[in-house]
């Protein structure tokens, strides 16, 4: 009943022309005034939380102001609510407590602004930007495994698969600061996206530590704003790696830290650990992490997560296909008509290629080749990506549909 009279109150004030600040310090003065101490401790208890309590839970409703003026902007609404959104954030931050309702007054308006315009946004054209991120590179190999597999091409492979995943997506266009073995500077991948630009920035790595024994995935953040979206991929990464649970915390690395939208910073788990090194490089595990951070960031936008079509079962014989190269892994291949046909981008750029697409053919180095579309991925004959980058093919006797390619 007091959430129904604040509401009406805050619409018909807001309605007739008062400011927020207004608004906000006329609704606390009626609740104080009739000594409703019990209810507001019931309906608004972070108000009698310590300041760091408060402060916590106020950055928490700038942010959602945020997100939801990203997506109005994104999708260009100018709704009524815009004008609510536009409130400076360091409104909402004051140290003295007589402004809390007013900041609390924003939010929820503005969370009942969204709850009855967020139709609207899936109809409109312009779509939310992401950039994603894979750390190192090239020359830069990032940290190395036991098994001496090394982390660059771990966070290039978990890129492209979290890449392939927005591909056809409606409301989100999704694009890597690097897409080949390259190596970028710190500098350089902000200005990628700062310059672009985006709203959200998602950097992917994978951790390591002296002790062999350290375990866990764990998201990084720098600046208040980006917690939230640190603390939702955290959940949707650590549910899907089944690894411990290491939370969403600060860190001060330059590519959350210099980049002018909300980013995170993704510790999957830890190549040093030889448990986890493993399942860090097997193609079911990466590919069940990336739908896991591909549905936080939709949770976290408020979008739903959504693909052109759900991958059906390729009508061909499977055939495993094991690479084995420092950082190899085994990945399913076809066999189409006697000819193994292999995934073209992650196994040839194990195997230190350059994959490109020219008129629906793939290319390796340049060249085109014969080219097979299976569920959106595309598929070369194992001969032509082998040949083309010397390496070497056996197909097991004993077992006809295990493949091996060494380098």
């Amino acid at each position: 009943m007091l959430y129904d009279f604040v509401i009406d109150l805050m619409h018909t004030l807001f309605k007739n022309g008062l400011t927020l600040s207004s608004l906000g310090a006329v609704v606390f003065l009626i609740l104080k005034q009739r000594k409703m101490k019990a209810q507001l401790r019931k309906f608004l208890p972070w108000m009698f939380q310590d300041d760091n309590e408060i402060k916590a839970y106020m950055a928490n409703q700038i942010v959602i102001m945020r997100n939801q003026e990203i997506i109005m902007r994104g999708m260009g609404l100018e709704p009524w609510s815009a004008t609510i959104l536009n409130e400076k954030p360091q409104a909402t931050a004051m140290l003295s407590r007589r402004y809390y309702l007013s900041s609390w007054a924003i939010t929820t308006y503005a969370q009942l602004a969204n709850k009855y315009t967020i139709r609207r946004y899936y109809k409109m054209a312009k779509k939310i930007k992401v950039k994603g991120d894979a750390g190192h590179g090239a020359t830069d190999p990032g940290a190395i495994g036991p098994t001496g597999k090394r982390e660059k091409e771990f966070n290039l492979t978990m890129a492209l698969k979290l890449e392939a995943l927005f591909k056809n997506h409606p409301m989100i266009d999704f694009s890597l600061t690097r897409s080949t073995d390259v190596f970028l500077e710190l500098r350089q991948r902000v200005k990628i996206a700062n310059e672009q630009p985006a709203d959200l920035f998602i950097s992917i790595h994978a951790n390591s530590a002296t002790a062999t024994t350290a375990n866990g995935t764990e998201t990084f953040y720098n600046r208040t704003t980006s917690a939230p979206l640190a603390g939702v991929i955290q959940r949707h990464m650590q549910d899907a790696t089944g690894f411990k649970d290491r939370g969403a915390r600060y860190g001060n690395f330059a590519v959350i830290r210099d980049t002018k939208m909300d980013a995170v910073l993704l510790e999957v788990g830890f190549i040093s650990n030889p448990e986890e090194e493993q399942k860090l490089f097997d193609n079911d595990f990466q590919d069940r992490v990336a739908l896991a951070v591909a549905k936080g960031i939709c949770e976290y936008l408020g979008v739903p997560f959504e693909t052109e079509k759900s991958a059906v079962p390729a009508p061909y014989p499977e055939m495993t296909v094991t690479v084995h190269t420092d950082a190899g892994s085994t990945y399913t291949g076809y066999n189409i008509k006697g000819i193994t046909w292999i995934p073209s981008r992650p196994i040839g750029e194990l195997l230190g290629g350059r994959i490109g697409y020219v008129k629906s053919k793939v290319t390796i180095n340049g060249e085109p080749v014969e080219t097979q579309n299976i569920n959106g991925v595309g598929y070369v004959t194992a001969r032509d990506l082998t040949k083309l980058l010397g390496a070497r093919i056996f197909w097991d006797k004993a077992e006809p549909s295990k493949v091996e390619i060494y380098h």
